[in-house]
């Protein structure tokens, strides 16, 4: 893992047979530029998934998707993202190729409050896709 100094951690593990394979194909079909990229990025993962679980402030976000047309979703949506206003540093709505809508938030704070905001995003009547990563812990 990079150092604040950008010097690099060195270490040498041992696998099951045919998993390097495996790490392989993930390694191509993700375009990481090589295994230690990837190997990086899944021990961060894990670091997040962590914290997380933890209760320690997180960056993620939430995405929905609706139908602009019918009057629910959209107002139910700004009124949560407006109700959940700490959590949320900044949102955008993009107008998708089928006329549907997608909003993404950008939301800071404890997971469990961002997953009740995510959750309660995707509750929303008209809301026909959904989705909440947690990015990063905020140490």
């Amino acid at each position: 893992m990079n150092n604040k100094d950008g010097s690099m951690d060195r270490f040498t593990i041992c696998i099951e047979k045919g998993l390097l394979s495996k790490l392989d194909g993930i390694v191509a079909e993700r375009g990481y530029p090589s295994r230690s990229q990837a190997m990086s990025d899944f021990i961060r993962r894990a670091i997040v998934k962590k914290e997380w679980h933890r209760g320690q402030d997180c960056a993620g976000t939430v995405s929905v998707v609706y139908d602009p047309a019918s009057d629910g979703p959209a107002r139910a949506v700004e009124k949560l993202l407006v109700k959940h206003a700490a959590s949320v540093a900044a949102s955008q709505t993009v107008l998708l190729k089928d006329r549907r809508v997608m909003l993404t938030a950008a939301v800071t704070g404890k997971p469990a409050d961002l997953e009740r905001l995510a959750d309660a995003l995707r509750a929303v009547k008209g809301v026909t896709h959904g989705s909440f990563s947690i990015t990063a812990p905020l140490h």
